[in-house]
């Protein structure tokens, strides 16, 4: 569905463009920009397994769906040379992540449903990226984009039966056009966000987490994926 009215979206913006020629003309050749972002992103996890088992069973997580989350930020642009840009797009992201938990029987070999998590995260990201723009064309521009960040997760709850780490280092890579309007340049742009690091935060052995530790046991590695779909104005 959502990719439904993205492109009933880009189908509208083009036909507005294509009656529009050459649109601020000098936008391109100013040293810094400024402007806002608005969009949606899909958190996802790479999830390594221990395969311990635990209680006679192995315990199991995937996460089979993605839930659409929104983003707002700021854009800070620095322009290098006719074809590059170095970029800075401190952004706020709301999105959540649900784990799906089912339990092996080594002796059956039978997978059985056991329980779902539902991770929300409230991260801060800051990303530096590298952008490299193609020729200009009327009032289209397309361009790609790579570079890295970190991120910092407002919305951590150390209540949940799995954690994780408060910050975390990315690369990022992604695509999108600029497109030049009489007033503002918009420019739909998807990104890719690859985490590095484990984001799976350990838990000590209370009272408040025996029963529910095995969560956090049957994993051993958490890497973070994040999809940002974004609408830049500038």
């Amino acid at each position: 569905m959502l990719k439904k009215y993205f492109l009933i979206f880009l189908f509208f913006i083009s036909v507005i463009c294509l009656k529009a020629q050459n649109n601020l003309t000098d936008l391109d050749y100013k040293v810094f920009r400024f402007g806002f972002l608005l969009g949606t992103n899909m958190m996802d996890l790479k999830i390594n397994h221990s395969e311990s088992v635990q209680d006679g069973k192995i315990y199991y997580a995937d996460i089979s769906d993605l839930t659409p989350g929104f983003t707002i930020g700021l854009i800070t642009d620095l322009r290098l040379h006719r074809y590059l840009n170095l970029r800075f797009t401190p952004s706020l992201l709301l999105g959540n992540r649900i784990l799906n938990y089912s339990t092996l029987d080594p002796l059956t070999g039978i997978l059985t449903p056991d329980k779902k998590v539902n991770i929300f995260s409230l991260p801060v990201e800051l990303p530096l990226m590298i952008r490299y723009s193609a020729e200009r064309w009327g009032n289209y521009k397309p361009y790609i984009q790579t570079g890295f960040g970190t991120y910092f997760d407002l919305g951590r709850d150390e209540l949940k039966d799995v954690t994780l780490n408060i910050s975390d280092f990315y690369i990022t890579m992604g695509a999108g056009c600029d497109l030049y309007f009489k007033y503002f340049k918009l420019s739909p742009e998807l990104r890719f966000n690859l985490g590095l690091t484990n984001v799976l935060s350990p838990k000590a052995q209370t009272a408040g987490t025996a029963v529910n530790l095995k969560y956090t046991n049957a994993i051993s590695s958490l890497k973070s994926r994040i999809i940002v779909l974004s609408f830049n104005i500038e």
